[in-house]
Parts: C-alpha cells; structure tokens; sequence
C-alpha cells in the first residue's frame, strides 16, 4: 500500500488533508499545524522524533503528542528500516513512546462506502497546500473536490490524443506540492497508467535505471532536475529511448536549456517533445500549458489557459497582445487576511508574474514581479540575465539577484553561477579566472545597461527548493554578507 493510497483513503472517507515536506523542521511544522489544527498526524517512523519536538514547541503535553500521531509504516516501510526477529517477522505494530500504528485503522471495515461529493459537496475542501504567498510565512491554501476534479479533466482533455496503452509515468516531485499531488497522484490513477514511484525524491543514477528498466514515457520535472539530466555523465549509460513527453512546471525554464535536454536525451535513444506549463497552488496547478500537438510550434511558451480559466494581463491600463504584464487569474477566495494582498477587490488572483502573450493566445514567462530589477529607471529580468548565462558552455547552473547601490538607489544585477565542471573553482585563482571569463563573454552577449554591475560570484552549487524555485533569499543574504565584508575591509585599510 502506498502513500498515495493512504491518501485516497482519507478522502474516501471524507476527510481534510494537509500535506508536509518531509524536510521540515519542527518550527516549521508548528505554524503548519497550529493554522490548520489537524486532528491526526500520520508520518513515517523515522520522523516521528521531528512531530514530537513540534509538540514541545507549542507547549502541548506527551500524551496530546500520542493521541494526534500516528505511524503510517507499512510492511515494505520498515523492511528497509527494521531488522526481523529470529522467526524471520517484522512489526508494524506501535511505535516508540506509544504512539499509534497504522494497523490500527487498518480492516476495520468501518467505513461501508465512500463519501460522495455532488452538486454543492464538490465545494468542499479536500487539500490545504502551503504555498509560498506574497509576504511572510506560507499560506495554507484550500482545494476543493472541484478544483481537483477540473483540473483533472482538462488535463485529460489535453493528452488524450496523444495517449497510448504503453505510457508510463515516473513520481519524484513531491506530493506536498501541488504539481506532484494533482499531475502525478490524481491523474494517473484517473487514467489507469502505472506510475514507478521514487520515494526518494530525484537522483541521476536511480532516475535512468528506473526509466530503463520500467520503459517510462511520461516524466514531469522542475528545471534543476533538467539541467542535471543535460549535463550529468550517467545519463550516458542508460537507454532512455522510451520517454516521449517531458513536462515542466514550477519554475521558470530557458529554451536554451530546454533545447540541451533534450539534445541530450536524444543521444540516449529518446525522441521527445518538452512542454511547459505555468500555474500555482492557489490555481490548482495548471493555469496555463502548452497542448502536445503545439509542443514545436510554440517552444518556449508555457501555453494559453486551460478551459475554465479567465486571466487579465495588468499594467496602469489593460495590456495589448505582445506587451509584457502582470498576470490576474481568476480563483477561489479563502482567508480574509490572506487574501487582502493576494486578491483584487473584485475577486482576481495576483500570481505576480510578469507575461506576454501573443496573438494566438500563448503565454511566455519574463519574470517574477517582486524579482524585477530596476536599474537608471530600466527594468530588468533576471530570468532574462540567467537564460543567457546559460548559455556559456562553462556554466552549470546560475541566479541572478539585484545589489542596492547606497548612492543611486539603483539595483545593480549580480550573478551567482555554478561551474558545469567543479574543478574550474578548485582554487582561489582558477575561480577568479572562471568569474572573468564569464563575465567578459555576458558583456559581448547584451547590451550595457544589463551589464553585471553587481558582480559574479562562483558558487558549488544554486540554492534552490524542492520544487526547483532558485532561493533568492539565501543568495541575497550572502550578497549581505560580502558587502558588511567589503565595507569592514575597506574601514580596516583607512585606518
């Protein structure tokens, strides 16, 4: 039994659920659980330590701790966790501390059939996924049976001509996220297609292995793992000949990237099409996706809305096609407080991205709002900064953020890069020399008022989110950083 069962169980049996990242600390989990107030908290037996401290933190007592968890191990989970006795058993049975086993619910035989939403029902919700929101912590976003009922049928509606009775999808985004709850639990279910599960999430190795071994068509991903796809050497072991469709999401993907994937994949055997989709928590996933039959035509779009979808493209007046905009869906309400910066007073969603669309209807990313630089009253995209950088053939991975000049006020863009070969900043001077050759080739590539005015910085590695978002923040506070060091150097050398 899969998670993803367990899952479905909890809605058959009309329940609420909220989904956690694995990877989150007690004092995340906390503003989480104090939001929604969950009545059970199923997690695995590993992490049954993280929910404990979350408790302790809030200041609830031991006891109130054993009666919310519950360890939802099954006999494959802990065969890879538990060593068997001398009869050659393993238990599922209760946990450490008392808490509870799944076993517990399970034959029960309680529930004699699922629960049915009709009509007025569909409104209820049946998921409350974090998003990110515009402003402080997440936002705990509600998702009706409705939403995930349309979403499911539009995306049918898109793939149907092009299904076969061979496709078969592989799940390594993560389930918490709305990407990978509704495109890689929900509708292959619907559809009848196996999916091979990484419950591991994506690794290079046992990503190919899976896909050779299992015949996978279909594989839905975020940019990073496109970018390790097109550069990492054991892809040239595996014969990936059987994947047909990529689907990105999530992130923002460049189409010179794009085009090195799948380049690469097509030494592996593949002949594949790579679309691009654009959406949220907030609008269910998929607001906007290119169909397959338009996956050539219209490279690099992330296609027009899907059916039930309304969008206002925003500026001071309503924009023309080709223009670029910020971008206004039309979604559910929830939170009053939340929805205060989230929606417009007559009901939009603010997705805070920055699109053009074109004649035909067809979106293309520029940027993120709140990520536009400005610089002598320009604005630039950082989106635009990294596509290029991309491009170098010395450059692995690359974010770009603005440096505030205490003087002008203006935004100055830096660019943070990771080498496609890690020796190219083994040492001081050979990452010196790898800053000055990128930065001398970006300089040939744009024009002066794009120039990297904040500098570059080499890095191992972009920080970036489970989902494939870059980490601004982070590369922001070490921007922070080199300035407090620049100026204390710069006070030491007056003195």
């Amino acid at each position: 039994m899969f998670r993803p069962i367990r899952d479905s169980r909890c809605v058959a049996a009309g329940l609420k659920i909220t989904l956690a990242a694995y990877s989150s600390t007690p004092r995340e989990l906390s503003w989480q659980y104090l939001d929604i107030k969950p009545k059970a908290i199923f997690v695995a037996r590993h992490l049954v330590p993280i929910v404990e401290q979350m408790f302790s933190l809030i200041g609830s007592s031991p006891e109130e701790a054993k009666r919310r968890i519950w360890i939802m191990d099954t006999l494959s989970d802990v065969a890879l966790l538990e060593t068997p006795d001398v009869n050659g058993t393993i238990s599922i049975e209760d946990g450490s501390n008392g808490v509870n086993g799944l076993h517990r619910l399970v034959g029960k035989n309680a529930l004699e059939r699922e629960e049915m939403f009709d009509g007025n029902d569909a409104e209820e919700s049946v998921y409350i996924c974090y998003s990110s929101g515009t402003t402080g912590r997440p936002k705990g976003v509600e998702t009706t049976h409705k939403n995930i009922g349309t979403v499911l049928l539009t995306t049918e509606t898109l793939w149907k001509g092009c299904e076969t009775d061979q496709d078969v999808y592989i799940a390594m985004l993560p389930a918490y996220h709305m990407f990978g709850l509704a495109v890689l639990i929900h509708y292959p279910f619907m559809r009848g297609k196996p999916v091979v599960m990484l419950n591991q999430g994506f690794e290079s190795k046992t990503f190919c292995e899976a896909v050779q071994r299992y015949r996978v068509t279909t594989v839905c991903l975020v940019p990073p793992i496109i970018l390790e796809l097109s550069t990492h050497p054991v892809v040239d072991q595996y014969d990936l000949s059987s994947i047909t469709n990529l689907t990105s999401g999530a992130a923002p993907l460049s189409i010179a990237l794009a085009n090195k994937c799948l380049e690469r994949l097509a030494t592996r055997g593949a002949k594949a099409i790579l679309i691009q989709g654009c959406g949220s928590t907030e609008t269910t996933c998929s607001a906007q996706i290119v169909a397959p039959a338009e996956s050539v035509r219209k490279f690099g779009s992330v296609g027009q809305l899907v059916p039930t979808m309304e969008a206002r493209l925003m500026v001071e007046v309503e924009s023309q096609p080709g223009s670029d905009s910020k971008v206004y869906r039309d979604a559910e309400e929830g939170e009053e407080e939340a929805n205060a910066s989230t929606f417009t007073p007559d009901g939009w969603y603010k997705s805070g991205d920055i699109l053009r669309c074109d004649e035909d209807g067809y979106f293309y990313i520029v940027d993120r709002k709140k990520e536009m630089l400005k610089y002598k009253g320009h604005q630039i995209a950082p989106a635009e900064l990294e596509a290029i950088l991309l491009e170098h053939p010395e450059v692995g991975d690359v974010g770009v953020i603005g440096i505030k000049d205490e003087y002008s006020g203006d935004e100055l863009p830096r660019a943070y890069i990771s080498p496609s070969d890690p020796s190219a900043i083994k040492n001081k001077k050979s990452k010196l020399e790898f800053e000055q050759r990128v930065d001398k080739w970006f300089k040939e590539q744009v024009s002066p008022i794009k120039y990297l005015r904040g500098g570059i910085r080499a890095l191992s590695a972009i920080p970036k989110s489970g989902t494939g978002k870059i980490l601004r923040k982070d590369l922001r506070e070490m921007a922070q950083r080199d300035v407090r060091k620049a100026k204390r150097g710069k006070k030491n050398a007056r003195l």
